[in-house]
């Protein structure tokens, strides 16, 4: 997968690390994270999940189903002409990997891990005992830089799989 640049994000070369015994130091030393700062960030993870409901004409609710939901998102914005080089693709990326991050978290628990008070672009889970890093808000970037090939759902799916 090659690298492509916006003018604020680049998309990285990964959206999971294996057999890793800490999270990733790459882009950022993570941060203490406290009961507060998780709360914030799962409130705007419903504000996001109500903006793309409302935004897209769907209902995102049920949670084993919101990862295929996302997707059926994105497969909208690019029939419907979607650019990754003209669209506002910080705010659909802010949106969609807020919402895939909760689902993770309340399917699979994990260690929210925070790289900055303020961007999430590099936020991810860590299982410490799997030894996998997901970063939620990569795959989504991903996925609205690449019309065919990259799925949330699987990448769900794939997370879940690893954990068993």
């Amino acid at each position: 997968m090659s690298n492509h640049k916006s003018k604020t994000l680049e998309v990285p070369p990964f959206d999971a690390l294996f057999n890793e015994p800490t999270p990733f130091q790459g882009f950022g030393q993570p941060l203490t994270t406290s009961s507060e700062v998780e709360k914030q960030f799962r409130s705007e993870a419903v504000k996001a999940q109500e903006r793309l409901n409302k935004g897209f004409g769907v209902e995102i609710n049920d949670q084993s189903d919101i990862p295929a939901q996302l997707d059926k998102i994105v497969a909208g914005m690019w029939a419907a002409g979607w650019n990754p080089e003209k669209g506002n693709i910080n705010l659909f990326t802010r949106d969609l990997g807020l919402v895939l991050s909760v689902v993770l978290l309340v399917n699979y628990g994990g260690q929210p891990t925070f790289r900055s008070e303020k961007d999430v672009n590099h936020f991810s889970i860590f299982w410490m005992d799997a030894k996998i890093e997901a970063f939620p808000f990569h795959k989504a970037l991903k996925c609205l830089y690449n019309r065919e090939g990259e799925s949330m759902s699987s990448f769900t799916r794939g997370i879940g799989d690893s954990l068993k």
